[in-house]
């Protein structure tokens, strides 16, 4: 084994190790998927001729390129999924936080103010009708 290969196993081996310790009660399945996603890919460092003689079987000249394909994809794939996640939430968050302002002027808790409003924002927090220390 190279001394590449040997630096490469021990830095998948410590982000496996990181992870169990970090995420360990909390996503089980991703970390068992992560796990066995990493076992394979350290096979393949460990023995780089394996990864060779599947890219040929399938007509693929180098075995990087037998891996690098699918894990390219899956990466813009999962960053045009995240990115199409990310602005659902934001859709959703914006509806929360106009209904619970809708709830929160109905309940007399702020006032709408047309200067408010030309600032950007449609509500301000509502005065205190209490005396005022002068």
């Amino acid at each position: 084994m190279t001394i590449g290969a040997f630096i490469l196993l021990a830095f998948v081996l410590g982000i496996v190790a990181y992870d169990w310790v970090s995420l360990r009660g909390k996503n089980r399945r991703a970390v068992l998927l992560e796990m066995a996603a990493f076992l394979v890919g350290a096979l393949f460092i460990a023995f780089p001729d394996r990864a060779t003689a599947l890219a040929h079987a399938v007509g693929i000249g180098r075995g990087v390129d037998f891996l690098m394909y699918p894990i390219v994809i899956w990466l813009v794939r999962e960053s045009l999924m995240t990115r199409r996640r990310r602005l659902e939430y934001d859709e959703k968050l914006t509806s929360v936080v106009r209904a619970l302002a809708l709830v929160q002027a109905k309940a007399g808790e702020v006032e709408v103010t047309p200067a408010a409003n030309a600032q950007g924002s449609s509500l301000a927090p509502r005065q205190s009708a209490g005396p005022s220390a002068s």
